[in-house]
């Protein structure tokens, strides 16, 4: 019985399937053992009836058959598995405007129509290759080791625009069509919206109008700010200016809102219209300043300013919008058949929070934020990213207002920008909070900060920040900003037309005014090197007493430790204004500091060519009044006044221009914060005032300002010709018959020869071409 058993299993086995002979033999041997166990059981119930005993063998083979039947799925599913090893999949996308032939792609294996849907199938270590289109989502990437890229040579648009459809005509306002808002705009996310016509910016509805291709020109005609006058506020919460150019159209304008730069960056006003009547407005703060306080301002603190509001009862000219109620008005140049109006629905056009080593490559990015919080090892490479922005109500002026409105960087690590395009922005271009060893290489950042706050091309506290080859133009305040004690080098980058919107800043500003005690800010040898700095102008505040056109090349307040060898600075002058009022006009070369702060660490300037500027150098020197009371409190620094007693100024040439120190006191708190003016007569003798290279070092000595000086030389502008080649081209290139050659001394680590040229084209002409070799990217979807 028990070879006939085996024999009817082993037919069994063969029906449900089983062909590889090793899956056979394995059969073979658990049935055996199966079949010897339903053999013992017979025989030790040799009573029970044959018929039981085949109905208990055939219960046997259904349970064996079940279980090879589940052993053959579970081989199927295996079968099914992703393949090991990275893969490839290709996005194709269906909105491609600039291409009429395009047809809709049947999609294969591994091929997506979005790229939500592909890295929602991507692993660890796999490519995503996005083909020529728009695609409007927004990039979250979740998953370590990912590679977001554009297909060869393909031009990739993520939008975080909506298309806007179904416009008519608004009766009540001729040339003005209406329409809904894309159901998926809100609000709570986008405040502020920004619209696009073919693929070209558009302007919010405003008074009065912007008629040239720059927002950020508020002393000339056409730039959408007027120059405001009878600016006041009485006691309580209402503020008041007088439009003094154009005329304010008749119409309500309740709610508007008004943006208005008056005085001193603090004191920058945005606030809701309450009444409007001629050219005058009165509105109500939103900003937390003394605008919004009800103590009353004296009269003409603010003798005047530039300013503009927005609100939908302004749309008169073609190109300008605006959304309320869920509608949208626009006003078209030409048939708006023709156009194309697109606006912003998503806060942000890319996510790539808590990853390590993800890729984007060539993409284009347009409408939107970007955030990078605890992202390691990053790259973004041949990108661009316009529009981060729009509009935005601030209630302060810092870096902190704001600094999540281009593309943010917390405590995010080993990450490098290189060869991206980042331009015309409200807000900020990169925020780095925290975070170290964060590369920026042979980048453009232009256009930034539109709203005339503390916003930079690059703000940077993360420790081993590296700028190098890229290019800044065009910002409203600064273009690089440090504010904490890190290691920061800045390499042959340029840096044109900082500070369009507000003056007291630098090009580059590196100020520990933050930090929160009193002692100087060690930038741990950091390296500001062949640069190259040009047209910095600003505009002029008034705000009290302060009246003062004030911009800087280097804006080095409170900090020490650091090297600038080899940098071009010219064509700094605070000569944008020419209106009626008394006030300073001052744009110097070097803001020094130190303030009230003891500076003992290494200051050195080598080999600088500074050429048609206001002012060389300005220093603040501060007497902390209440010094006796500190040390009781545990104040460590020992001097009771700021000095500099390590500087090194070597090999630099300067255009004949003042150079200054002035001292005033404050009594302070132990963490640096103002509480009064104070005086301190036994140093009422530090004013030094000179136009001479060589006795403004000597009286500085006296003062414990010592910058240790070498062959610094300085000339009268009138001189050019015989020193440079075409300095008012700006090529500074030594004339052939020019003293600074083989005139300056050997700075070990800095200069080429045992006889250097004097200023920063010492040893080559490298600094001339300081700045990105990338090239503006062309935007197929701008028509």
């Amino acid at each position: 019985m028990k070879k006939i058993l085996i024999g009817c299993l082993l037919t069994s086995s063969l029906i449900v399937g089983c062909s590889a002979e090793q899956d056979v033999h394995t059969v073979i041997q658990e049935e055996v053992k199966v079949a010897d166990e339903i053999t013992t059981e017979n025989q030790e119930q040799t009573q029970k009836p044959l018929e039981i005993i085949k109905e208990d063998e055939n219960i046997k083979l259904n349970e064996i058959k079940e279980e090879l039947k589940s052993e053959e799925v579970k081989k199927e599913e295996v079968k099914e598995e992703e393949p090991i090893g990275p893969v490839e999949y290709h996005v194709y996308g269906t909105e491609i405007p600039w291409d009429n032939k395009t047809e809709v792609r049947e999609l294969a294996e591994n091929e997506f129509s979005t790229i939500i849907d592909a890295l929602a199938k991507a692993k660890e270590g796999d490519t995503i290759i996005v083909h020529e289109g728009i695609y409007r989502e927004t990039l979250i990437i979740k998953k370590d080791n990912i590679t977001v890229k554009a297909y060869e040579d393909d031009y990739v648009l993520i939008s975080a625009n909506a298309i806007v459809t179904g416009f008519v005509p608004e009766p009540t306002m001729p040339g003005v069509y209406v329409a809904d808002v894309p159901s998926n705009y809100k609000e709570s996310t986008v405040p502020f919206t920004q619209v696009l016509a073919n693929g070209q910016y558009q302007n919010m509805a405003r008074f009065p109008n912007i008629t040239m291709d720059d927002m950020m020109m508020p002393v000339e005609d056409g730039s959408g700010y007027s120059q405001l006058t009878k600016i006041a506020k009485p006691e309580g919460l209402i503020g008041t200016v007088t439009f003094a150019e154009g005329t304010l159209p008749d119409v309500d304008l309740t709610d508007a809102i008004f943006r208005g730069l008056v005085g001193k960056n603090a004191d920058y006003v945005i606030g809701d219209v309450v009444n409007s009547e001629n050219n005058k407005i009165d509105f109500t703060a939103t900003t937390i300043n003394h605008w919004s306080k009800t103590d009353a301002m004296r009269a003409n603190y603010h003798e005047t300013g530039f300013g503009y509001v927005f609100h939908k009862n302004l749309l008169d000219i073609p190109g300008e919008w605006f959304v309320e109620d869920r509608k949208i008005y626009y006003m078209p140049h030409g048939d708006i058949k023709d156009i194309q109006i697109e606006m912003q629905v998503r806060p942000k056009t890319f996510i790539i929070n808590n990853t390590e080593n993800v890729k984007l490559e060539n993409l284009n990015f347009v409408s939107g934020a970007a955030h990078m919080k605890n992202t390691n090892g990053a790259t973004i490479d041949g990108c661009s990213m316009r529009y981060l922005s729009g509009f935005f109500r601030p209630t302060g002026y810092g870096i902190v207002n704001g600094k999540e409105a281009g593309v943010y960087l917390e405590n995010a690590k080993n990450n490098t920008i290189t060869n991206t395009y980042l331009g015309h922005t409200w807000g900020p271009g990169f925020t780095v909070i925290g975070g170290e060893n964060n590369t920026f290489k042979n980048n453009i950042i232009e256009d930034t900060g539109w709203i005339g706050i503390f916003t930079a091309g690059i703000y940077s506290s993360g420790q081993n920040t590296h700028i190098e080859d890229c290019t800044f133009r065009d910002t409203g305040r600064f273009h690089i900003r440090v504010d904490q004690p890190i290691k920061i080098n800045i390499i042959h980058s340029s840096f044109e037309r900082a500070m369009k919107l507000g003056e007291d800043a630098g090009a580059i500003q590196i100020t520990g005014a933050p930090t929160p005690h009193i002692a100087t800010m060690d930038m741990k040898g950091s390296e500001i090197a062949y640069n190259r700095i040009n047209d910095v102008h600003g505009i002029p505040v008034f705000s009290g007493n302060y009246k003062q056109q004030f911009a800087v090349a280097f804006y080095f307040e409170e900090c020490s430790n650091y090297t600038a060898h080899h940098n071009l600075i010219y064509d700094i002058r605070a000569d944008s204004y020419d209106g009626p009022e008394n006030f300073i006009k001052e744009a110097t070369f070097l803001y020094i500091g130190p303030r009230w702060k003891a500076t003992h660490l290494p200051i050195n300037f080598y080999n600088n060519t500074i050429w048609n500027v206001d002012g060389i150098i300005q220093s603040w020197c501060g007497g902390i009044g209440n010094y006796d009371e500190l040390k009781e409190q545990g104040l460590k620094q020992e001097e009771d006044r700021g000095m500099i007693t390590n500087g090194h100024f070597k090999n630099n040439v300067f255009s004949q221009a003042p150079m200054s120190i002035n001292f005033n006191a404050q009594d302070l708190t132990l963490n640096a914060k103002f509480i009064s003016w104070s005086k301190m007569p036994q140093y009422d003798w530090i004013q030094i005032l000179s136009y001479d290279i060589d006795e403004f070092f000597r009286l500085a000595d006296t003062a414990d300002y010592n910058f240790h000086p070498e062959q610094n030389k300085m000339f009268p502008l009138e001189q050019a010709d015989q020193i440079f080649v075409d300095a008012p081209n700006g090529d500074f290139r030594l004339a052939e018959n020019s003293e600074l050659k083989e005139a300056g001394v050997i700075v070990d680590g800095y200069t080429s020869s045992d006889s250097p040229d004097i200023g920063a084209l010492e040893g080559n002409a490298y600094v001339l071409s300081a700045g990105a070799s990338l090239k503006t990217p062309i935007f197929k979807e701008v028509k």
